[in-house]
């Protein structure tokens, strides 16, 4: 009988997305398929710190308390071990000194939203470590993480974007002139009125999104949006707003597909970080070690709205997996769209490679549709092909490089 494979997810990590990050890699974790893999948690806390232990696998641990005595402080080993197996490393005091304790896996799946972790910083530096990984690649993250960037990208491919402003965190003692704000709209927008939507350029989705619907709010949105990131956007306000998401992945065959569709319904004009996690759930959050956690999958939504046309529904698919394509993603990615309901017309907004709860629910409820641990098997998969095939050989005499004597 095949040994089992060790899946190390990573979750939590140093965001503002830190405690939906949680819910996602505990999803994950109980999704894989136990008969072929062994999953071992790694936390990031706030502080940056990595633990394991089957304890952080309980819902209800959350959040630590300082130096949990029942978790193992560990950091990963960037050297390749002799087996060749990737593994982290846990340092302990004993009798004769130092004692080094070494937790092999064999690949790593990162479910940490937003910052560090979803940007393309994690999946760096999993890639110089050779250290195989689930997902998308560096470029795709990074590409995504910033919204500017990737709605560039969506343009050349033909996808339609609402137009943006782009805006830098003034210098310290600089502050936002009302004036210089009001010019720049004129130039970017022409005569759109408000209101405008304010957002993190490198952040997910729904975090810190707020609505201007005059300078005042304006100036006030974007000092809140500037604490979370250096570089903020300024979008129109879509009148009569519905969001549509649908995810995509890659088969193992090289098809890419898509998944169903949501409208996710939200209580205010926006579908902010609250709406989105936290709407139809307990006062609190989710309840807890009660079951599959909730994350995304808590979210108030009708799948598969009756309400699209063909043309719409086309443009929705058509755009999803021509942006996945276009920036070679991977596993399991949620693309979201923008809609004015009287007037039909949609844009793309933006792409998410690290999707709340990796999206498993749209594709539950896909054309062809799939579980969660069949799923998280795909992902896994994908992640030891992509890894396997990323580099070529490295010794500098094959490329012609050497300078240095080596007897």
């Amino acid at each position: 009988m095949a040994q089992k494979k060790v899946i190390a997810v990573i979750f939590g990590g140093r965001s503002v997305e830190h405690d939906v990050s949680v819910l996602s890699g505990l999803q994950f974790l109980e999704a894989l398929d136990p008969g072929l893999y062994e999953g071992l948690p790694v936390y990031v806390d706030p502080l940056g710190q990595w633990w394991t232990g089957a304890p952080l696998t309980r819902r209800s641990r959350y959040p630590l308390e300082d130096s949990p005595k029942d978790l193992t402080q560990v950091m990963l080993d960037l050297a390749t071990p002799a087996n060749g197996r990737p593994q982290l490393l846990a340092f302990s005091k004993g009798l004769m000194g130092e004692k080094r304790t070494s937790i092999p896996f064999d690949l790593m799946v990162p479910a940490i939203h937003g910052s560090n972790g979803e940007d393309g910083t994690l999946q760096g530096l999993l890639e110089f470590a050779d250290i195989p990984y689930a997902g998308c690649r560096t470029l795709g993250s990074s590409a995504t993480m910033n919204k500017v960037f990737a709605k560039k990208v969506a343009t050349q491919a033909g996808i339609k974007v609402l137009p943006e402003l782009l805006l830098m965190r003034p210098g310290k003692g600089e502050f936002l002139d009302p004036d210089v704000l009001t010019q720049q709209l004129g130039e970017t927008f022409g005569e759109t009125p408000y209101p405008y939507i304010v957002k993190p350029c490198n952040l997910g989705s729904s975090v810190g999104v707020g609505k201007a619907d005059d300078i005042d709010g304006l100036v006030a949105a974007l000092m809140s949006a500037f604490r979370m990131d250096s570089e903020v956007i300024i979008e129109p306000f879509v009148a009569n707003l519905v969001e549509y998401n649908i995810a995509v992945r890659r088969s193992a065959g090289g098809t890419t597909m898509t998944s169903a569709i949501e409208r996710p319904l939200r209580e205010a004009d926006l579908l902010d970080f609250k709406n989105k996690y936290l709407a139809g759930g307990t006062p609190g959050g989710p309840k807890l070690d009660t079951g599959p956690s909730e994350g995304m999958a808590s979210l108030n939504r009708v799948l598969n709205p009756d309400e699209l046309s063909a043309a719409q529904e086309s443009f929705i698919r058509d755009s999803a997996a021509g942006i996945f394509d276009a920036l070679s993603l991977g596993g399991s990615v949620r693309v979201d769209f923008l809609c004015n309901s009287e007037t039909g017309e949609l844009w793309l907004n933006e792409v998410n490679t690290v999707p709340g709860s990796f999206a498993y629910f749209l594709w539950e409820a896909a054309r062809e549709p799939i579980s969660f641990l069949a799923l998280s098997g795909e992902i896994v998969e994908e992640g030891f092909r992509l890894s396997a095939g990323r580099l070529g050989e490295t010794d500098t005499a094959t490329g012609g490089a050497t300078i240095f004597s080596r007897s």
